[in-house]
């Protein structure tokens, strides 16, 4: 038993971290994701740099968003609903696939970072790269096939995202517990340095950023907190 369940979760994780074999409206939902997370990792890098990029951080930020972030929100739609479909109500191992998954998108955003500031994040480098965010050099519209599967998932979003609210919803009465991008590495690291039968509620799940309960069989209660993937007790 144990050992088909592990097959399952090796064989969710290598389709989640081999791209070419991911279909078309998947790879979008996966290159957009990668694409946000990738400003996020920038913006976050070039805002201390200098008063001057802070200025053009703020800038960049708002004018993005302003046309990026309707495609940011279908494709993280499109990533729940995907996972819901997939998995169904086996939600730990939809946790799994999930942690695989955004382990993989935030590894990709990290090394397009890294090429993005190659040599360092300096003034002159944060401003240009930040210049081309804000000029709509960077937008996700510039990939027209792309494009166009993000605004076939906004129709999705639109039209079943009430569906999807009822799914999620349907599991965590059936199960009492709520799974989250993080809740196996949260869980994981509980179990090995807080308790070893410790239990997970997710108490905030806005990702990069989430929050969890770990309780221990002795009543005591740790607060986990995960971002872009990477766990900590607070």
């Amino acid at each position: 038993m144990y050992l088909r369940i592990a097959l399952v979760i090796l064989s969710l994780f290598m389709v989640a971290c081999s791209g070419p074999t991911r279909k078309p409206n998947e790879q979008a939902i996966f290159q957009t994701l990668v694409e946000d997370v990738t400003f996020r990792k920038l913006t976050e890098l070039c805002n201390s740099v200098s008063k001057k990029t802070e200025q053009h951080v703020w800038r960049a930020k708002k004018e993005w968003w302003q046309r990026n972030g309707v495609f940011v929100e279908a494709a993280d739609f499109g990533f729940s609903y995907n996972l819901i479909d997939l998995t169904g109500a086996r939600q730990e191992t939809g946790a799994r696939y999930a942690m695989a998954l955004s382990y993989d998108i935030v590894h990709e955003a990290e090394n397009r970072t890294k090429a993005s500031i190659e040599g360092g994040a300096s003034e002159e480098t944060c401003l240009e790269v930040m210049i081309n965010y804000r000029d709509g050099k960077m937008d996700l519209s510039e990939d027209k096939d792309r494009y166009a599967l993000l605004l076939n998932l906004m129709r999705q979003k639109e039209s079943q995202g009430e569906d999807l609210q009822l799914k999620q919803a349907e599991l965590k009465v059936k199960s009492g517990r709520t799974y989250s991008r993080s809740s196996i590495t949260a869980k994981n690291m509980a179990q090995r340095t807080i308790c070893p039968d410790a239990k997970i509620m997710t108490l905030k799940s806005k990702w990069p950023l989430e929050i969890f309960e770990a309780s221990c069989p002795d009543k005591s209660y740790t607060l986990i907190e995960c971002e872009w993937g990477s766990c900590k007790a607070l």
